[in-house]
């Protein structure tokens, strides 16, 4: 027997006209320039989405079409997602770190007619556009067009440029948002590539809703109507973990960061000045990013008491840096898990309050309890096996806001039985917490042992000297492999690789230690801010380090 239900699809457009009928109040802000806010309520917000949409459609935009972004994190860009999926068709935002001909190969895979492009971001935009005929339109988020204007000609094909408030000028702020399919795709975000080629991720509207629903409950973001949430993460890295669709359904402010021009990332200045102004109880960002800031408040204290609860994500929490936060400022951290590949959000780190307090320790220190929404499993050679906390194998997950393919690619090396391989090797305890032990291509193998490199790494930051550190597994003739640790020291701190090798006694058990140590200026790092150690080898292996060697029988 069937139930009686209405079948209503749960579409993006919905999330959006919810936001502006109930949550019109509540703000997003933005920032153009050199760091100018702008600030929109969400009803002004959804008026001009539904503007946008009818421009798109002048410009040829048609169900299922593919619209790109090459933008940092303006409120333009919000507006784009939610009206592009809305109307029908699906919102590409485009890694801007990225290096050219990956952007160029994301357009031509997707046959994006249409580009949305940042002022700062025009000559990028003419050089990876300049042999894609099918892209017709450049669209420059703002009320003016560069100098030259017009045209945009290169090789054999053009774009014409338009400045994005004349296209919305005189269009209506309503637009018919068409029932669709709930499976249809709504937006397409690629991987950052750090275990291959990047691929393409579709989500459906489906997806994005229940996603953004298990970031408003109370075990997740808890998201409410009555929170300002400041995010670090930038729009093109999987739409800032889906904030801005979480934030609309439950009215939370949002205030989106973004470096100033010719940077790659927020400062520890810039961030501290966004708390400073505009006081939000809530942070999304990442451990590189909190990093800074921390290290920024150590030299330039402000109260932060505002601050209720930090959410981080991308790459594994280190204890002292959370014990840091806790200590210093009050300041609760929390850690979440995920990939592009599960919308990203699969796991939340809040304490189980029926557990220990060595076990709530050890719940918060890891990546997080999964819900409902995300089956997980560790497996070792084709055998599952138990939730116990402690056998290590690789994590697989599946769910309804998990992909269970690459978009445009026939390979499934990376599927098996409907469960989506993450790469990470991983335990789950029986109550259901998520501790990722090491990627699979950065686990280091030494002496028929395995060491991870995220354990050395936060052993390694436990050194009140050290601002960061990377681990990874160089060659060895006698142990197969040995870690090597890069290190970069915080300002005025001096220490020798001897003292650092020293200061993990206690901590390391002696033949985990590394062996191999090199100080840095900077660690290599990707698109999306994780250590690049594909490149970290690769450097090493060029002698571009200066590297030294301890042993216990070493004097240096």
């Amino acid at each position: 027997m069937l139930g009686t239900m209405l079948d209503t699809p749960l579409l993006v457009s919905r999330i959006l006209t919810h936001a502006a009928e109930r949550h019109g109040q509540s703000t997003l802000t933005g920032f153009v320039g050199d760091l100018q806010p702008r600030t929109s309520r969400y009803d002004v917000i959804a008026a001009r989405a539904a503007a946008t949409a009818h421009a798109l459609s002048e410009l040829g935009v048609t169900r299922g079409g593919v619209v790109a972004v090459l933008a940092g994190s303006r409120n333009e860009v919000v507006e784009a997602m939610f009206a592009v999926p809305s109307m029908g068709a699906v919102i590409l935002p485009l890694n801007i770190l990225q290096p050219r001909d990956v952007l160029a190969s994301a357009l031509r895979d997707n046959r994006v007619s249409v580009l949305l492009v940042d002022p700062e971001l025009i000559p990028l935009a003419l050089e990876v556009t300049a042999h894609l005929e099918h892209v017709r339109h450049l669209v420059v988020v703002d009320s003016d067009l560069p100098p030259a204007g017009g045209d945009a000609t290169g090789g054999a094909s053009s774009a014409r440029i338009h400045a994005l408030e004349t296209l919305l000028d005189g269009h209506p702020t309503t637009y018919p948002w068409p029932d669709l399919d709930e499976r249809t795709a709504a937006a397409i975000a690629y991987t950052s590539g750090t275990t291959g080629t990047s691929k393409a991720v579709a989500y459906t509207h489906r997806s994005i809703w229940l996603h953004s629903m298990q970031m408003c409950m109370a075990e997740s973001a808890a998201l409410t109507s009555g929170d300002s949430v400041l995010t670090t993460v930038p729009m093109f890295h999987v739409m800032s973990w889906g904030l801005p669709y979480a934030a609309f359904m439950a009215g939370a402010s949002l205030i989106t960061a973004r470096p100033r021009p010719g940077q790659a990332l927020v400062t520890g200045r810039d961030l501290a000045g966004l708390l400073a102004t505009h006081r939000p109880n809530k942070m999304a960002t990442t451990p590189a990013s909190l990093q800074r800031l921390l290290r920024w408040l150590e030299n330039h204290p402000q109260p932060v008491g505002h601050l209720g609860e930090v959410l981080v994500g991308g790459s594994a929490l280190p204890e002292a840096l959370l014990d840091a936060w806790v200590e210093r400022h009050g300041v609760t951290v929390l850690q979440a898990y995920g990939l592009t590949e599960s919308s990203p959000i699969a796991t939340f780190a809040r304490a189980d309050p029926h557990s220990s307090a060595t076990e709530r320790r050890a719940q918060i220190l890891g990546q997080g309890r999964f819900p409902a929404g995300v089956q997980a499993r560790v497996v070792d050679e084709g055998r599952v096996l138990p939730d116990d906390g402690w056998s290590v194998g690789e994590l697989q997950i599946r769910g309804p806001w998990v992909t269970a393919r690459y978009l445009g690619d026939a390979a499934t090396d990376r599927f098996v039985d409907g469960w989506l391989r993450t790469g990470d090797m991983a335990t789950i305890s029986p109550k259901g917490y998520l501790d990722v032990v090491d990627r699979v291509d950065d686990i280091i193998a030494s002496g028929g042992e395995l060491i991870s490199s995220v354990e050395l790494e936060h052993a390694v930051l436990t050194d009140d000297r050290v601002a960061d550190a990377a681990v990874v597994g160089v060659p060895d003739e006698r142990w197969g492999n040995r870690p090597l640790v890069l290190i970069q020291l915080k300002s005025g701190a001096n220490a020798t690789a001897r003292s650092l090798w020293e200061g993990l006694h206690g901590t390391l058990d002696l033949w985990k230690r590394p062996d191999h140590w090199a100080f840095v200026e900077d660690i290599p790092r990707t698109s999306v801010g994780k250590f690049d150690k594909r490149e970290i080898r690769s450097l090493h292996a060029s002698g571009a380090y200066a590297v030294t060697t301890i042993s216990p029988g070493t004097t240096r």
